[in-house]
């Protein structure tokens, strides 16, 4: 299942930005009809159909449009979408050499006009420069790569909403602008952009109301998700019918935006309103996020409203702006822990890293050999041996990525760990259960920042709590040797998610509200002698593997130290035995 996801997400990434990405570099000649200073009316019944909204024009003298019998004052219809693109004379519209269809009215009648458009020569990229162009495809690359991390890292509905938001702010202008598409292919890219541009707004907004939990919300906000949800989509099939009628001059699309842009502000100051002053601070980066994007997305596509270079300038400026929704979104995530992400993280990082090395060496290598090589019939050897190389280098570096990882993007929890293993290799030598008791509680609480820990040790009426951090010992019940957790742990003999499998346990009211997230046992020989308490992180995010296992190897090596602690007071005391008896 988790391969599904991973190729699903990272499949539809992918076919969206080589989609979308090449057009943005094409500069292809543009097409002039003559055709200007459109004036929208209201739609008009044609062939017994509505058609686009009809449009009074004026005709320049000489060009394709006067020499095909339009004239200044005409009133024109009959538009499919290749045709709008081509005769609005967009500059970077890619024209197909084929006739342009539409009608023309005479009189109280509609006549059919066809026309060829001239080739003018290209005015540039769309996006200026090719540098412009490069770093807004990497604006959504980030977006995508943002989506793609957190679909594979925490699976749930949230994720799957964010995936859908950082998918939809595609670069769609430059396909329309720069791609030689069909009249049928321009409808449908048209139709994707519309259904994209109304959904997205609305898919931040359901993000919002849903994170940081991976389930559908509960109490209000779930009353809203149903709301926004069902306007999301009326507002994208609704704008799709008006798309198919022609009908590009309609603002519904621009109104319905805005009032998903709005209800996805007035949803985040609801959630900060009604949440506790802690989970505020945490949210607060997240929050901002989601309102910067929400609002930014809406100035890039054309919300606002204005003289046309005004309206251009401000889209062309808040495409650009629109990377910092997913890097202040990733910092909620690393920084303060609003999504638990970080034990995905830290390993995906490093498969991601030599992954995405692996595949663009190869293909530069592949590139290189076709076009350099292509005549040389040792160029399929030369491939397969550098690759071979890439991947020999490659194997060897991945300890070096690792640890490279750990230490710069998890340095903190890098240096605990390794405190906590060095701390374990110390056990054997302690001479008091006391020193054995501090290492098991104290320096886990401090070390992974714990919210609390606690050791329980066998006695005669039970496991009763001997050290504590986090919560009061007196506050913490006794455990029955017959409790369900110590017949899990004689069953198991490894640590056990509380939350999961002991409910008595996990609903006592503990001291500040800190509820145990897992208990480790402490083995000596095959004989259960006690076990440990640890509760999750102090931002509230739980225990990754990685934790788990350093706890797991501290508890192995106490009930080590446990017993070689035992067996030196036994001999201890055995050697006072004969002095007793001389005397």
């Amino acid at each position: 299942m988790r391969a599904t996801r991973v190729i699903v997400a990272i499949g539809i990434a992918a076919f969206f930005f080589l989609f979308t990405v090449p057009p943005m570099f094409a500069s292809p000649p543009w097409p002039y009809t003559g055709i200007n200073a459109f004036t929208t009316q209201s739609r008009t019944l044609v062939r017994g159909a509505f058609s686009s909204a009809s449009s009074t024009v004026t005709i320049d003298r000489d060009s394709p449009a006067y020499r095909a019998g339009l004239r200044t004052g005409d009133t024109i219809s009959c538009l499919d979408a290749r045709t709008f693109g081509i005769i609005t004379s967009v500059p970077h519209q890619v024209y197909d050499g084929l006739p342009i269809q539409l009608c023309v009215r005479r009189g109280s009648a509609w006549q059919p006009v066809s026309l060829l458009a001239q080739r003018r020569p290209s005015v540039g990229l769309a996006y200026i420069s090719p540098w412009l162009a490069a770093l807004r495809a990497l604006v959504y690359l980030i977006y995508l790569i943002v989506g793609c991390a957190l679909v594979i890292a925490r699976p749930s509905l949230m994720s799957w909403l964010l995936f859908a938001y950082c998918v939809g702010t595609a670069p769609f202008t430059a396909v329309a602008d720069g791609a030689m598409l069909s009249a049928w292919q321009d409808t449908a890219l048209l139709l994707l952009m519309t259904m994209t541009s109304s959904s997205i707004a609305g898919a931040l907004t359901l993000f919002a109301l849903v994170v940081p939990e991976h389930t559908p919300p509960r109490g209000w906000r779930r009353a809203v998700f149903v709301v926004v949800g069902a306007a999301t989509l009326a507002s994208a099939v609704l704008n799709s019918c008006i798309v198919l009628a022609h009908d590009y001059t309609s603002a519904i699309g621009q109104w319905c935006s805005g009032v998903l842009t709005i209800a996805a502000v007035l949803v985040v100051l609801a959630r900060l309103a009604t949440m506790h002053r802690s989970e505020r601070a945490r949210f607060g980066w997240a929050a901002f996020a989601i309102i910067f994007g929400v609002v930014d997305n809406s100035l890039r596509t054309g919300v606002i409203s204005g003289s046309t270079f005004f309206v251009d300038v401000v889209s062309f400026v808040a495409a650009y702006l629109t990377v910092v929704m997913p890097i202040a979104l990733m910092y909620a995530i690393l920084r303060r822990h609003v999504i638990d992400v970080r034990f995905v993280i830290s390993r995906g990082v490093v498969y991601a890293a030599v992954t995405t090395l692996v595949i663009a060496l190869i293909g530069v290598v592949d590139w290189a050999t076709s076009a350099y090589l292509h005549e040389v019939r040792a160029a399929m050897a030369i491939d397969a041996l550098v690759t071979i190389a890439i991947g020999f280098v490659l194997h060897r570096a991945y300890g070096w990525v690792d640890r490279i990882v750990d230490s710069l993007l998890f340095r903190e929890k890098h240096n605990a760990q390794q405190y906590l293993m060095r701390l374990a290799r110390t056990l054997p030598f302690a001479r008091t259960d006391e020193a054995v008791d501090n290492a098991l509680v104290f320096a886990p609480y401090e070390k992974f920042s714990l919210a609390a820990a606690a050791l329980y040790r066998q006695r005669r009426t039970g496991f009763t709590p001997v050290s504590a951090e986090g919560w009061g010992i007196a506050e913490l019940p006794t455990i029955a040797t017959d409790d369900d957790l110590i017949r899990f742990f004689l069953s198991e003999r490894g640590s056990i998610s509380i939350g999961e499998l002991h409910e008595r346990i996990g609903r006592q009211r503990f001291e500040h509200g800190n509820a145990p997230a897992i208990a480790v046992p402490i083995f000596q020989s095959n004989d259960l002698t006690g076990f440990a308490l640890f509760g999750l992180h102090r931002d509230g995010t739980r225990l990754d593997p990685d934790e788990e296992r350093i706890l797991e190897r501290l508890c192995e090596t106490a009930a080590q130290a446990y017993t070689t602690i035992e067996l030196t007071h036994y001999r201890g005391a055995k050697a006072s035995i004969p002095a007793m008896e001389t005397m």
